[in-house]
């Protein structure tokens, strides 16, 4: 670990460094009680202020814990990546593609929950399709009264139901995250009118899957779902740009 007085401008910066650097080693393990404000700012030779901003960082990525009034404590790897993992997807240069393959993947192995680990589980199934089929209903009264966001909200839920079949919660941490991203992609999908209108037809389809319980012909059926949006976003987004 660095010795020596923080001399330079970014004094937050470095001593967020000098705190990493105190957990990297070793010295402080998860569950161990951190030292005080002023223990680190007698430490690195700096103020209590910029060691209380860089703190609050960590406390808010999970790494460090506030229990007062007995002190800071280090947390736990399970809230540091979901926390972590979300942030970067948020801020991270991301491309578009890249993020709503990942949540197909996620979707993916909701799927395999429903139908491959809990396959003798009837009961668990049929709650997750009465949740689906309960978001088909609300998207069908969307199209009636020709409500875009209520409709583009059923169909979000449709999949988040699907993705919280995992019962993982850093799965449904990133699609909360990924929320804006996903409803561009059904919006923009939602400007082609037979995609609109054959909307609920299309997740029925899925569901009817579902229920014969084959996890190979839903995969199939949910791939070929998404792929129809994917293709009708990326016509419509590449058509908007020529007329830009």
């Amino acid at each position: 670990m660095t010795a020596g007085p923080i001399r330079q401008k970014t004094v937050v910066t470095q001593a967020m460094e000098r705190i990493k650097d105190l957990i990297a080693s070793g010295q402080y393990k998860t569950g161990d009680k951190f030292p005080t404000e002023h223990e680190l700012a007698e430490q690195f030779q700096i103020g209590r202020s910029s060691i209380r901003e860089a703190m609050k960082v960590f406390q808010h990525l999970g790494v460090l814990e506030s229990r007062v009034p007995r002190g800071t404590y280090i947390c736990d790897s399970a809230n540091i990546s979901k926390e972590a993992l979300t942030w970067s997807i948020l801020l991270g240069d991301n491309d578009f593609y890249d993020l709503l393959e990942f949540r197909l993947i996620m979707e993916q192995q909701g799927l395999w929950y429903i139908l491959v680990y809990h396959k003798d589980n009837q009961e668990f199934k049929d709650k997750v399709v009465a949740k689906l089929n309960s978001e088909v209903e609300k998207m069908e009264e969307a199209l009636k009264l020709n409500d875009y966001e209520r409709r583009i909200e059923a169909d979000y839920r449709f999949h988040q139901h699907i993705i919280a079949a995992c019962r993982n919660e850093l799965f449904n941490s990133i699609y909360r995250t990924l929320d804006n991203l996903i409803r561009e992609e059904m919006v923009t999908a939602d400007h082609d009118k037979e995609y609109y209108q054959t909307s609920p037809d299309r997740h029925k389809l899925l569901i009817k899957k579902i229920e014969e319980g084959n996890y190979d012909d839903t995969l199939a059926t949910y791939r070929s779902h998404i792929h129809d949006s994917y293709k009708i976003f990326n016509n419509i987004s590449i058509g908007e740009g020529e007329e830009a």
